[in-house]
């Protein structure tokens, strides 16, 4: 597996969640706006695979080694490093949070959940100390898993006709669904920025390839979801549709379902502890950021995971949009 592809898959697995991998982000983000939903998912990819290709060549071209040290003056690094250690610990505490509630749908035990979020912690933490090779491997695995799945469930849909869908939108609805989109993809990126700037220094021609993989990457996976979910608007208001769409098949596809969420988790969860922990240890010792990258996402996976996807996703989006990667467009200077 060529570079480009590694880094194309590795970054598209930090992005395919709990909320990606269950359905609910896609459902809040593109489904419900109808036929717009098609635009809107293009826009995504297209903003995804700029900021992508953007921070790759700030990383290579700064020699930083540390996300944190791409931003060009002390203001903006401050202001970046604390929008993307807000983010990773909200994130975090969704993906926590997630993991708890698969857990306690599969253990039944008293206490499941508080088992499930210790036990994806831990993996998460320990996933993000090793190399490149197993989030490659996992992320890989992810996505096959997720195109199948889904390919699985239109296969057997028996037929039926997508549901009418709006022919026209408000200006106002339209440009709200624009702001989302764009938000979405600064969410995702920022989400695995850490990440991204640990796979910088690559040649240019690399880092655009690699960004345009996972661009397209990502289109195709939010095609063919967006199209299983419009087929299926009764499950607009479901916790997990994709989890609810699998068990038409039986306790198979039900687990199937609960294994493909935890993978998602991992993944995410994996990159935003990273993130989370570098950025960290530039102010902290090793000790005591390890020991805040636990607490900080554990406190915020007390809120829930639906209400996070649908409340707060979008304005952390637009909060990193502006804080994380416009300051990325002034001139830096390489490291010595």
């Amino acid at each position: 597996m060529g570079p480009c592809v590694q880094y194309a898959v590795m970054f598209l697995g930090s992005v395919i969640g709990a909320g990606f991998a269950s359905g609910r982000e896609v459902v809040s983000f593109f489904s419900v706006y109808g036929s717009h939903s098609w635009g809107l998912i293009l826009l995504t990819a297209a903003t995804t695979t700029a900021l992508c290709c953007l921070c790759l060549r700030r990383a290579g071209t700064t020699g930083a080694c540390r996300w944190c040290a791409i931003y060009p003056g002390r203001r903006s690094r401050c202001l970046a490093e604390g929008s993307v250690l807000l983010l990773q610990a909200f994130m975090g505490g969704s993906m926590l949070s997630a993991g708890g509630h698969i857990a306690a749908l599969c253990l039944p035990l008293h206490g499941a959940y508080v088992l499930g979020v210790a036990a994806t912690i831990v993996l998460a933490l320990a996933l993000g100390h090793a190399d490149l090779r197993p989030m490659t491997y996992l992320s890989s695995l992810l996505t096959v898993c997720f195109v199948l799945a889904v390919l699985a469930v239109l296969v057997f849909d028996r037929g039926e006709r997508i549901a009418a869908l709006p022919q026209s939108m408000a200006l106002p609805t339209a440009a709200e669904g624009a702001f989302r989109a764009v938000a979405y993809a600064a969410l995702n990126l920022a989400v695995s920025i850490g990440l991204v700037c640990r796979c910088g220094g690559s040649s240019c021609r690399v880092s655009c390839r690699c960004s345009v993989l996972f661009g397209f990457g990502l289109a195709g996976l939010l095609f063919v979801s967006n199209f299983l979910y419009l087929k299926h608007p009764e499950l607009h208001g479901s916790t997990f549709p994709l989890v609810a769409l699998l068990a038409r098949f039986g306790k198979a596809g039900y687990l199937i379902s609960l294994l493909m969420m935890y993978l998602a988790i991992l993944t995410t969860l994996s990159a935003g502890l990273y993130a989370l922990r570098t950025g960290l240890e530039a102010h902290l010792t090793r000790s005591a950021s390890l020991l805040l990258t636990v607490l900080l996402p554990l406190a915020v996976s007390c809120a829930g995971f639906e209400n996070m996807v649908d409340s707060w996703y979008a304005p952390v989006g637009l909060l990193c949009l502006g804080s994380v990667f416009v300051p990325l467009f002034a001139p830096g200077r390489k490291i010595s």
